[in-house]
């Protein structure tokens, strides 16, 4: 999914029909600002995914775009897999 910033792709991982892990293939880097707001805020959304079993997850304070496109990118991820 792409942002302001840059492109957020995430790689979801299922297991028996469960979200086991979620991890941030592309995240906005084009300054350092970005690189340490994703750095926080990636390990973040994929507990809330876990947690949540869904996309519905929330918005991590100071990552709006990027919380929002991999909420996005996951959403994706669970409709290709039906």
């Amino acid at each position: 999914m792409q942002t302001r910033y840059g492109p957020v792709q995430v790689s979801v991982t299922f297991t028996a029909g469960q979200i086991t892990d979620v991890q941030a293939l592309q995240t906005p880097g084009g300054h350092g600002e970005s690189i340490q707001i994703n750095a926080r805020a990636t390990p973040i959304l994929a507990q809330e995914v876990i947690a949540a079993q869904s996309a519905q997850i929330d918005t991590v304070s100071g990552a709006t775009y990027t919380s929002q496109a991999y909420a996005e990118s996951v959403q994706s991820a669970i409709d290709q897999r039906g």
